[in-house]
C-alpha cells in the first residue's frame, strides 16, 4: 500500500457522516485480536505473503475499536470507517468487521481503514473491496484476472453472452451507491450491462457502461475509469461502449 494521510472527511450541509446505525452489542474473537496486534508489530518491509495471509485470516471476526471521527476522508478523496487495535484493559464499543460490512458499509458505500492514528495505516480496504467479501466471502478473489489489452476490440464473429449483472455480481447497495456518485458528478443517465465471452482459454465476464469518452470526454472518462474501480472488486473487468451500438438493447438503467 501507498502512504494514506488520512483526515476527517468534512461534513456535509444539512448531513451527519458519523454512523448512527451500527448494532450495539457486537462479539468479536480477541484472541483474532491479539493475533493482528502481533502483525502489526512486524516491520513492514518484512510483512510477506505469509503476513498477507495471516492477516486475512483474522481480520473480518476480531474485534476492533473504533476510531474518532468514525468516518475520515483519504487522500483518493473517499470516505473511510476508522478501526482500531483496542487500547489493552481499557474499556470499549466492539466492531467487527464481517458485521458492520452488512450493517452499514456497503449502504453508506465507504471503506475501512485500520489503525489510521498511525504515521502509515496499518491496512485500507476499499469499498470495492468489501463489496467482494459481502459476496464471496474473501475481500480478495485471488485468481488472476485476464490481461486485457488497453485498447480492446470485440471481433466481428466473435460470440458474446449479454446480460445483467446479478446481486451476487453487483449487489443493489452497490448500484445505489454508484449511482448517487456518478449522479454528483453530473452523470445522471448511466446504462450498464453484464457481458460474457471467452478470451483465449478463459470466461471472461466484463462489466459494460456507457461512459465513453465521446459521452462524458476523455479526460473525464479517465478519471471516471480510475475513480470506479473503488467501488469493484479489484478482479472485476470493465468496458464502455457506445449506448446506441450492437449492445444497446442489452443495457439497462443502473
Amino acid at each position: 500500500m501507498g502512504l494514506f494521510n488520512f483526515k476527517k472527511k468534512p461534513t456535509e450541509k444539512g448531513t451527519d457522516r458519523s454512523v448512527t446505525t451500527a448494532k450495539e452489542g457486537y462479539y468479536g474473537d480477541l484472541e483474532k485480536t491479539a493475533v493482528l496486534a502481533t502483525l502489526f508489530e512486524v516491520d513492514r518491509a518484512a510483512r510477506d505473503e505469509a503476513w498477507n495471509n495471516e492477516f486475512s485470516t483474522n481480520v473480518s471476526d476480531a474485534s476492533f475499536a473504533c476510531g474518532e471521527p468514525q468516518i475520515i476522508q483519504g487522500p483518493d478523496g473517499f470516505p473511510y470507517f476508522q478501526l482500531q487495535i483496542p487500547t489493552p484493559n481499557k474499556p470499549f464499543q466492539c466492531y467487527v468487521v464481517r458485521h458492520i460490512v452488512s450493517d452499514f458499509i456497503l449502504n453508506r458505500g465507504i471503506g475501512i481503514v485500520i489503525n489510521a492514528q498511525k504515521a502509515q495505516p496499518d491496512w485500507v480496504f476499499t469499498y470495492g473491496d468489501l463489496v467482494n467479501f459481502a459476496v464471496r466471502g474473501e475481500f480478495y478473489t485471488t485468481s488472476s484476472p485476464v490481461q486485457l489489452p488497453k485498447e480492446e476490440v470485440i471481433q466481428r464473429q466473435e460470440k458474446v453472452l449479454m446480460g445483467q449483472p446479478s446481486e451476487a455480481f453487483l449487489p443493489g447497495p452497490a448500484r445505489l451507491i454508484i449511482r448517487q456518485f456518478l449522479e454528483k458528478q453530473g452523470i445522471r443517465d448511466t446504462k450498464i450491462a453484464l457481458m460474457t465471452r471467452q478470451y483465449g482459454d478463459d470466461v471472461l465476464q466484463e462489466l459494460v457502461t456507457n461512459l465513453t469518452p465521446k459521452k462524458v470526454g476523455q479526460e473525464r472518462f479517465e478519471a471516471l475509469q480510475s475513480h470506479l474501480k473503488w467501488f469493484l472488486p479489484r478482479h472485476y473487468a470493465m468496458v464502455a461502449t457506445d449506448e446506441d451500438g450492437s449492445l444497446k438493447n442489452n443495457f439497462n438503467p443502473l
